[in-house]
């Protein structure tokens, strides 16, 4: 009965998400599936872990929009997020989900938890990143670049991703742990999301793919700007930023898993 309350409730939040354009129809349709197997896998805390990560990093995407409009380097997503920017965020944690269905272990938990820090850090640090009022640091580069461009960070963009980590590493030890197991969970989870957005980071100054522009001559991530095709000037052509987004998210919840065993 209650499983069945929460799918409502469910539906109603990602109808309304669609309605607002926070979701694409696509977008919305995976949202309730991973919805459905995390609260399947952790109950009422784990949807409500899911939906605290999905609403702040929807929110903060809102933050600024018309400045983020006006840089070259971004393409702002006016529809909301669509299927393949869910699951890149999301995807980890249905893996978690159904994982745990099968396999009840701390391990499983560990990864849900982390995989959404991880996500929330990357969200939260590209979003208010973007806002900075000097240029990042390309740490492979080793010089200052224009905003929005992958491998880049700022101390703002840092201090969102450890505030991004914290917010989701803090609320899912303390919904599913107590006493002495709340804080090494914290612990691990806090540190495997920001060190996560870290590699997600280097991935992404690395073999992402990325484009020039030939009319104004941004760095982008998308196949066309200023009207014209960009030029391919780094990265594999399999890997885009949802790819980018997925692993490092996946591999911040795998390390997490890892750790409650030793801590366990």
């Amino acid at each position: 009965m209650a499983f069945a309350l929460f799918m409502v409730v469910l539906a109603l939040f990602v109808a309304i998400a669609y309605k607002i354009r926070m979701l694409t129809l696509g977008g919305a349709f995976s949202s309730w599936g991973i919805g459905v197997v995390v609260c399947a896998a952790f109950g009422y805390r784990g949807l409500s872990l899911l939906l605290l990560f999905f609403i702040s990093s929807s929110l903060l995407s809102k933050w600024g929009k018309e400045k983020k409009k006006k840089l070259r380097t971004l393409s702002v997503e006016s529809k909301g997020r669509n299927a393949g920017q869910v699951f890149a965020n999301g995807g980890a944690a249905f893996l978690a989900g159904a994982g745990f269905l099968f396999f009840s272990h701390p391990f499983w938990l560990a990864l849900f938890i982390a995989s959404l820090a991880e996500a929330a850090a990357d969200t939260w640090a590209s979003e208010v990143g973007v806002l900075s009022k000097g240029e990042p640091y390309h740490i492979l580069r080793r010089t200052r670049v224009e905003r929005g461009i992958s491998g880049a960070v700022s101390a703002l963009g840092l201090t969102a991703a450890a505030l991004g980590s914290l917010l989701i590493s803090v609320t899912g030890a303390l919904l599913f742990f107590e006493g002495k197991w709340a804080f090494y969970v914290f612990l691990i989870t806090f540190l495997a999301g920001f060190l996560g957005n870290i590699l997600d980071t280097i991935i992404g100054g690395t073999v992402q793919l990325g484009f020039r522009c030939p009319v104004c001559g941004a760095e982008v991530e998308v196949h066309t700007h200023c009207g014209v095709p960009t030029e391919q000037i780094k990265g594999w052509s399999s890997v885009n930023n949802n790819t980018v987004n997925f692993i490092s998210s996946t591999l911040a919840g795998v390390a997490a898993g890892v750790m409650m065993f030793w801590v366990l």
